[in-house]
């Protein structure tokens, strides 16, 4: 069997599923209406709607009574969340302090950097060699001028999840608000809004196998969030422009089949990741971040002492073999090992590979043996000595 290609990136954005393909076409070609207008064109997709909305309430087991906005992405969600804190709360109260997880991902970190222009005060907090926010660590940052808390409910390069539930009751007990980016846990980990007091929530829909260009933001019931975009009535008056009808389904039947896989991530997946780790350690003395420890069922980062990164990401895409290093949304993967405390050389080894649904045996037995060649041609070049752990780091 020959395999064109082997795509481990799919913490990074994800195929879309021909099942979501297939929903949205009608609302490109038929259904093209505006939700808005009274007439036939307007009205026939109301059902549509009623439908979409209550899958994805289901889907993150929100409460009737919550709000939730499509999006045009993740990016925007998060964004729409740092302005609204800053306009209800920060204007009207004079909180002004911001605070991130120095493991975050771009667009909470440079949406409060803008913020910084305005008077406002971005902190991070750090986390532990495990890469994971304690509460104490929360506790010695925060001031009484907090006015946010925005974390990644876990990363999508190295797999960790934040121990959200402690986070969000110290929240709450401080009066702090709190938003979860969800893009990496949503359709691998279950979830239950009703069990953890977050304020916001936010995902990018391409990592559930959905269509490109489309995300959303969950509000609490009772929480406060101004518009983002103004200029209409769309979405309860929570985001003018028309409504994505396309996006919306295909949204919706995204998280349908993401909920009806949620099994299969976590022992299918999860042992083709296994294997990949596994096998790996046989014929190369690599290092499994973070192996010990509680993590996404579908990826994981491994050290390959004595190369660079950068080098063996470009011999992988020439066998056509797609990892990543971090970048674009993501910190680059080097910076997240460093803040945890990992050797800067070793940092700098340091490869994520990320798995979905649809990565196949094949896939996996191969990207076994071109990852292995690559890696040893690589260190037939390099002058360093190579060494499974040296540091004895998770």
């Amino acid at each position: 069997m020959i395999i064109p290609y082997i795509y481990l990136d799919n913490s990074t954005t994800s195929k879309i599923s021909d099942t979501v393909f297939k929903k949205m076409t009608p609302f490109f070609k038929e259904h093209w209406g505006s939700p808005l207008s009274p007439h036939f064109k307007g009205q026939e997709l109301q059902n549509s709607i009623h439908d979409s909305y209550k899958i994805l309430y289901n889907f993150l087991g929100a409460h009737e009574h919550d709000h939730f906005i499509l999006t045009s992405s993740g990016t925007e969600a998060v964004n729409h969340v740092i302005s609204a804190i800053y306009r209800d709360i920060t204007m009207t109260t004079g909180k002004n302090q911001f605070l991130t997880s120095a493991t975050d991902e771009a667009p909470a970190i440079m949406a409060i950097t803008q913020l910084e222009k305005m008077g406002c005060s971005h902190r991070t907090v750090p986390v532990n060699q495990a890469g994971l926010i304690t509460v104490d660590a929360l506790a010695q940052t925060i001031s009484p001028r907090t006015c946010l808390i925005s974390l990644s409910w876990a990363n999508g390069l190295t797999g960790v999840i934040q121990p959200v539930v402690d986070i969000a009751e110290f929240c709450q007990q401080r009066g702090i608000r709190l938003h979860l980016d969800a893009t990496h846990v949503l359709g691998k980990l279950p979830i239950d809004m009703k069990e953890i007091p977050v304020d916001y929530l936010t995902f990018n829909g391409s990592q559930l196998h959905g269509p490109t260009n489309t995300g959303g933001l969950y509000i609490r019931q009772g929480v406060k969030c101004s518009p983002y975009i103004f200029g209409g009535a769309d979405q309860g008056n929570m985001r003018a422009g028309q409504l994505n009808m396309p996006g919306l389904v295909g949204l919706a039947c995204a998280a349908t089949e993401a909920q009806e896989n949620l099994d299969l991530l976590g022992t299918e997946t999860a042992r083709l990741r296994n294997k990949l780790e596994n096998e790996l350690s046989k014929i190369l003395p690599l290092t499994v971040c973070y192996k010990t420890q509680t993590r996404l069922p579908h990826c994981t980062t491994l050290l390959f002492p004595g190369m660079t990164n950068e080098s063996l990401l470009f011999l992988l895409n020439r066998q056509k073999v797609c990892a990543s290093i971090g970048g674009g949304n993501f910190q680059q993967l080097a910076l997240l090992l460093l803040t945890a405390g990992f050797d800067e050389n070793l940092a700098h080894s340091a490869l994520s590979f990320s798995l979905s649904r649809y990565t196949t045996e094949e896939e996996i037995d191969s990207a076994i043996q071109i990852i292995g060649e690559c890696a040893k041609n690589l260190a037939k070049h390099s002058d360093k000595i190579l060494h499974p752990n040296p540091l004895g780091l998770l």
